[in-house]
């Protein structure tokens, strides 16, 4: 009988203990699965990771300016799939909005151009967020960025249509992305790159030196195409705008342009930024030079493996990776 009030007892203590243990409910951490992607501009199909991010609004040349930009509007439920020539948002009583409209569905140049826009969410005709999809796989939607304009507080949207040559901004974080990594650092090119060059200080025009290492000093809009640019100068303070795009398909950090000279020996190193190629070089060399063949076709006979590089107006012929003719 002892035995049973003991157990009863400790059966008792336990229930009280356990009911002063409160209960915290932890949420899951949320791991951010889209995060933009600072090496590109252009995001294709990933556009939610374009929220959060600020887009400005690069100009156009002067013979494109009168016809303003497409995609721009108030209410993008109305009238999908003609926003560029038939679209007209109703005008609110906010009297800035009525400059985003210019009759035919294309919105003013001169008030959006050099604007900055803040991306705060991706919608869609049907004029709710969903989750991320892969752009394009979903082709009874049409996607929008909805922005809001840094200066004035006005909420627009976007069309955001797929094409790349259509998009008019700028992300503000792939700016200081490639501003961290390029200016400051050392390039060389190659002399195809400089012919009828002017300086932009002087407007002469800048005399090639192979080999010659430019700085980079500066990411910048160029002012006549209004394309992404790089601000060079060299050790005689000559100064250069070389497209962006263009640029990093063409250009060697000093180090590896350094070790490309140690690698080849100087004299092939100079034929290359030359743009020659000579008997013996490499396909290394020879690609470095005159850039991919449209074509490769190759043979292999007694062991030897025979290429023919193909390009628009010449041939290089390979004897086991080394070149013995060329056409």
């Amino acid at each position: 009988m002892k035995k049973t009030r003991l157990t009863f007892l400790l059966l008792v203590s336990s229930t009280i203990v356990f009911g002063q243990i409160s209960t915290t409910t932890i949420a899951p951490k949320i791991e951010n699965k889209i995060p933009y992607d600072s090496s590109q501009n252009y995001l294709k199909g990933d556009i939610y990771k374009y929220i959060g991010q600020d887009l400005y609004v690069k100009g156009k040349f002067d013979k494109l300016r009168e016809y303003g930009y497409s995609g721009f509007c108030l209410d993008y439920t109305k009238d999908m799939g003609k926003l560029s020539n038939t679209y007209k948002p109703q005008r609110p009583k906010n009297e800035s909005y009525e400059k985003y409209d210019l009759g035919g569905g294309n919105t003013d140049y001169n008030f959006l151009v050099g604007r900055y826009f803040k991306v705060i969410d991706i919608v869609t005709t049907e004029g709710t967020t969903i989750p991320f999809i892969e752009y394009g796989k979903d082709y009874n939607k049409n996607y929008f960025l909805k922005l809001v304009n840094k200066e004035t507080n006005d909420t627009i949207y976007y069309h955001y249509d797929g094409y790349e040559h259509n998009f008019p901004f700028i992300v503000g974080g792939f700016i200081e992305e490639q501003k961290k990594k390029l200016v400051g650092k050392e390039f060389v090119f190659h002399n195809s790159e400089f012919e009828g060059a002017t300086d932009i200080q002087t407007g002469k025009e800048i005399t090639i030196i192979t080999g010659q290492k430019w700085k980079c000093i500066d990411l910048t809009i160029e002012g006549k195409y209004y394309e992404l640019s790089l601000v060079f100068e060299n050790s005689l303070g000559q100064r250069t705008v070389e497209e962006f795009d263009r640029v990093i398909n063409v250009a060697y950090p000093a180090t590896k342009a350094d070790n490309y000279k140690k690698k080849f020996g100087l004299e092939k190193w100079i034929l290359i930024l030359k743009g020659k190629v000579q008997i013996g070089m490499t396909k290394e060399m020879c690609k470095l030079s005159w850039g991919e063949p449209d074509d490769i076709n190759t043979t292999i006979t007694l062991g030897k493996k025979w290429e023919q590089w193909v390009y628009s107006d010449n041939y290089l012929y390979f004897e086991n990776g080394v070149l013995t003719a060329m056409q």
